[in-house]
């Protein structure tokens, strides 16, 4: 099944959007559904109640009216109020129909069926006291008879309604904490699959942006070998593409930079051979005598012409070991015999400046190539004596833990500062002291003390500190490198 993705990087965050939104979308209408019944539910039952409260009061209303009509007739004679008695009982029937549309239990539609035979037996007993006056008597007091017992009734119709009413304000309060429990609940889980929603989707962004992150961290860290690969949105998948291209760009103009350093280097050792020996048999006056003045310049060019040659081998090394990869002929080395070595071999730059060596080695061994690592401490101590305030100290202290072997090599010179502390080990890097600028070399010494060490499957980092570098060096223990 082919994998659908959004055109853009856009598409997929308005995307993402509208599907986070739409949980909170349905909640709220979730919600308005859940206010508009128990709305409805509370108008209804006022509007009921209201009519309802209204018909019983009005019901006892019309049976005293009624019944005052009848006495009236009872006392004056006149038909007219046997008139207005059976006109409430019209009034009287349409009140009993609207009760007994109220949503109320059978006992009370009985007790309104009930109530209206007894009115309909009044409204006979009228109709047949307008027959004359020997039916009058009987008739009239049969209807104040029933009177009573319709008063009866109407108070128990009251007290019905009234019940009615509680039963129905009850209900609405069960349905408005039912309802508040389900809207909580509902918008807990809502709120839940939200967040989950969100971070499925931050997730979704983020990834692209991580694989080009770290596309780029690793082409500014050298590393051309690794493809750039991207998956997303069709826009960032052609963006790494084009990141995966400057990829091979790069690598190829490294491995072609590598190519001419190296072939550069080479051709410049011949003619520097023969330069050096020519200027060694002038200072030593092999060919000839020499005056003073002749003989500083054959020492200039003597010792210019070995500055060189450090260079030359410097940069050869460096390009060596970037396009070698690791190298071969590991061996156990003694990095206590090393140190002592290369510090013993310094001592007359040392002796010119007055630094104190201070050194505290532990006996630690280590898995590596031997020059390389020589070349690696050749290069720090150097620098450490190079960039020491004269009189000052060079430190070195060797341990070794279970898993690592440490190494903190430091001088009494001038602090690295922070903004330089990781530029100092790119190649042809300068530092920015203008007091170091009388002993500035070819900014290759940390660039292959970094490599070396990196090679070696060790780091090393500059310690902050106020005065003088400080730089530790790690190592894998041997134990640890064969578990590997």
């Amino acid at each position: 099944m082919k994998h659908i993705r959004p055109q853009s990087f856009l598409n997929l965050v308005i995307g993402g959007l509208i599907i986070v939104s739409l949980p909170l979308i349905v909640g709220l209408f979730t919600t308005r559904s859940h206010l508009d019944k128990l709305v409805s539910q509370s108008v209804e039952l006022v509007e009921h109640s209201l009519a309802a409260t209204r018909d019983a009061q009005n019901l006892s209303k019309y049976t005293r009216n009624q019944e005052r009509n009848i006495r009236l007739f009872d006392i004056v004679g006149e038909t007219r109020y046997l008139d207005e008695a059976a006109t409430w009982h019209g009034h009287i029937s349409v009140l009993l129909q609207r009760l007994q549309k109220i949503p109320v239990d059978n006992e009370f539609k009985n007790l309104l069926i009930q109530f209206q035979s007894l009115e309909d037996t009044i409204l006979t007993s009228l109709q047949l006291a307008h027959r004359g006056p020997k039916k009058q008597e009987k008739n009239i007091a049969d209807a104040f008879m029933i009177f009573s017992r319709l008063d009866k009734r109407a108070l128990i119709i009251n007290t019905a309604i009234s019940e009615y009413v509680d039963k129905g304000l009850s209900r609405l309060k069960n349905s408005k904490r039912t309802a508040q429990k389900t809207l909580v609940w509902q918008t807990l889980s809502f709120i839940t699959l939200t967040i989950i929603m969100i971070l499925v989707l931050a997730y979704i962004i983020s990834q692209p942006i991580r694989q080009i992150d770290k596309g780029i961290d690793r082409l500014g860290k050298g590393d051309f070998s690794t493809p750039v690969f991207i998956t997303g949105p069709k826009d960032l998948e052609a963006l790494g593409r084009k990141l995966n291209w400057l990829r091979q760009r790069l690598a190829s103009l490294e491995r072609e930079k590598t190519k001419f350093l190296a072939h550069i280097s080479h051709d410049l050792k011949t003619p520097l051979a023969s330069i050096m020996e020519g200027s060694g048999l002038l200072h030593e006056e092999l060919i000839g005598s020499l005056n003073k003045q002749q003989l500083a310049v054959a020492e200039i060019l003597t010792k210019n012409s070995v500055k060189l040659q450090k260079l030359i081998e410097n940069i050869l090394n460096f390009n060596m070991a970037q396009a070698g990869g690791k190298p071969k002929g590991h061996k156990n080395l003694s990095l206590k015999r090393i140190i002592e070595q290369i510090t013993s071999e310094q001592t007359p730059q040392m002796l010119a400046k007055s630094i104190t060596l201070d050194l505290h080695l532990k006996e630690t061994t280590i898995l590596g190539n031997q020059t390389q690592i020589e070349t690696l401490f050749e290069n720090l101590f150097s620098n450490a004596i190079k960039f020491s305030s004269p009189g000052g100290t060079v430190c070195c202290n060797l341990s070794q833990t279970a898993n690592e072997v440490k190494c903190i090599i430091s001088n009494t010179g001038h602090a690295i500062p922070v903004d330089e502390q990781d530029k100092i080990f790119t190649p042809f890097y300068q530092t920015k002291n203008d007091e170091r600028h009388h002993t500035q070399g070819s900014g290759l010494g940390l660039a292959i003390v970094k490599e070396y060490i990196s090679q070696h499957n060790g780091t090393v980092a500059v310690l902050n500190r106020k005065t003088g570098a400080h730089f530790m060096l790690t190592f894998p223990a041997i134990s640890s490198q064969r578990s590997k």
